[in-house]
């Protein structure tokens, strides 16, 4: 699997609003899961934002999303694909914070944590997938902080085949993400 990192913070830039009017805290309420569209087309979405936002889990989400991409948009290099499985793709992207408010506010630490969690995700035998783990400054009711957004993409031979890869690429960010973050929990 093809992954990188990257940091995202500016003014002009995205950041990761857990404020938000739409905001809805699946850590205390798992059932409003079924209030969101995303999981409810994409039951691989679903599975991943309940297992991020376990009662046991070190990290939250706040937003997501899901889209599909034209061969146009699929380097397959970048996919690590072989030009035929670059017909389609399918992608999505989630926000990720820390529960830890210590690690919420520390730049350092959430760096190191995008660092290794890319550095895993490159160990997985996934063709035609790529991860980017992207640092960004957060909010999180009167706190300041930082997050991930975990864009995860994949392509295939058609729109079932990248579907299918993007179901296997998500499923292994998620694991990496949640082992990455309960091994830097006692930081």
């Amino acid at each position: 699997m093809e992954a990188d990192w990257s940091v995202e913070i500016g003014p002009d830039l995205p950041c990761i609003d857990a404020s938000w009017p739409g905001f809805l805290d699946l850590r205390s309420s798992p059932h409003d899961i079924d209030a969101l569209p995303e999981p409810a087309q994409h039951p691989a979405l679903r599975v991943a934002l309940l297992a991020l936002n376990a009662p046991g889990s070190p990290v939250f989400t706040t937003k997501c999303d899901t889209w599909t991409l034209a061969a146009s948009e699929i380097d397959p290099v970048e996919f690590d694909a072989a030009p035929a499985d670059a017909g389609a793709g399918f992608a999505s992207y989630i926000d990720v914070l820390d529960r830890d408010r210590t690690h919420f506010s520390s730049f350092a630490h959430c760096e190191r944590c995008v660092r290794e969690l890319a550095s895993r995700l490159r160990t997985f035998p996934l063709r035609s997938a790529r991860v980017d783990c992207v640092v960004r400054q957060a909010v999180f009711e009167t706190a300041n902080g930082y997050g991930i957004t975990l864009y995860v993409a994949a392509c295939g031979a058609n729109a079932t085949a990248a579907y299918t890869a993007w179901q296997s690429t998500l499923a292994a960010t998620v694991d990496a993400t949640m082992a990455v973050a309960v091994t830097h929990t006692g930081e």
